[in-house]
């Protein structure tokens, strides 16, 4: 009962100290994250070739229970991959939009300075754009987006002409 309370009470400690981050810390956090997670895709990437080897490798001569052995491991590599990539993906949209928090704030302290030149509001605005952007390209990499014109152009062109 005890170590339940003291589990609880970290827990509590824990979530607490997390909304006190800063947004910039949030932002380093979420970079580990990502980095962490491009780790387990890779980890992952290799335990599915191996087992992709394996299930390959597979003749003739061998036994039921070794296929049944390799087809378990091209499994569980699998699984493994599906959640490493579903983790890294949440890791990137998380840094992105903390990058976006970041951004948004530059802008308003930035406007608030009335007194700053278009030259000294750009110089600073640059420095934040810049991971922003690279955090974008980060996630556009892994995100499929589809141009809604570009296909209502497709769709209409593919539809014969009607005559009148």
């Amino acid at each position: 009962m005890a170590g339940f309370r003291l589990v609880m009470a970290s827990l509590a400690l824990a979530m607490a100290l997390g909304s006190c981050q800063s947004v910039s810390q949030q932002a380093a956090n979420d970079q580990v994250k990502v980095v962490q997670g491009a780790e387990l895709v890779c980890s992952a990437r290799n335990d599915v070739d191996q087992a992709v080897s394996a299930v390959n490798g597979l003749t003739s001569q061998s036994t039921v229970g070794q296929a049944e052995q390799a087809i378990s491991s091209l499994d569980k590599a699998l699984k493994t991959l599906d959640v490493a990539e579903e983790q890294l993906s949440k890791a990137e949209f998380r840094e992105y939009r903390d990058q976006v928090k970041i951004f948004r704030d530059a802008v308003v302290e930035v406007r608030s300075n009335k007194a700053l030149t278009l030259a000294a509001a750009s110089e600073q605005l640059k420095g934040k754009a810049e991971p922003l952007i690279a955090a974008r390209e980060q996630l556009m990499a892994i995100t499929v987006c589809i141009d809604i014109e570009e296909q209502a152009a497709d769709k209409q062109s593919d539809q014969p002409a009607s005559e009148n």
